[in-house]
């Protein structure tokens, strides 16, 4: 499976955080099952540089840990074929870390997802860190519950995954600098 595809948007992100911006970085996950482009289930279409969402999101979250990483043959964590482990000490390499519960978002064909950042804000009233149905829009989506996506850091599209009742799906963003 191919390796993520870091969007504009993301680069964006990236300068504005270099330049010292207040802003958020990576702040969020989002879980998308695609839209009609999505033919093969085991041979998704490659994700666009251009792209600032997911094609159709359905569930967002936002991140329970964040931490420096670094490369360890027996490290736990493994993401891409690369094992690492936490660590207390300042390294060139940091996760983000995103867990969907198994009663978050059920019964989602998952094939896509992305990390976002950057004053990501939910529509007024939503309290808790899972927002669900994308972006609010007035009329063309008045059930969204996300209501400015933030940047669009990192896209990745996967073959067909179908959440269930008894899985949770844990996805960790990995940023090498």
């Amino acid at each position: 499976m191919p390796l993520g595809l870091i969007t504009r948007a993301g680069r964006i992100l990236t300068a504005r955080l270099l330049l010292g911006d207040p802003i958020d970085g990576l702040t969020h996950c989002a879980i998308g099952d695609g839209d009609a482009t999505f033919t093969d289930p085991l041979n998704p279409p490659a994700p666009e540089i251009d792209q600032t969402s997911l094609r159709h999101e359905r569930a967002r979250k936002r991140y329970y840990k964040r931490t420096f990483l670094k490369e360890d043959p027996e490290g736990v964590l493994r993401v891409n074929g690369i094992r690492y482990l936490e660590t207390t000490e300042q390294t060139q390499t940091i996760g983000v870390f995103f867990r969907f519960e198994e009663h978050e978002a059920n019964g989602i064909t998952i094939r896509e997802y992305g990390f976002f950042g950057g004053a990501v804000t939910y529509a007024d009233g939503h309290q808790d860190a899972l927002a669900l149905d994308g972006v609010h829009h007035p009329d063309t989506n008045p059930t969204g519950q996300v209501q400015n996506p933030g940047y669009l850091y990192e896209l990745k599209h996967i073959p067909d995954f179908t959440k269930t009742s008894d899985t949770r799906v844990e996805l960790v963003g990995v940023i090498k600098v």
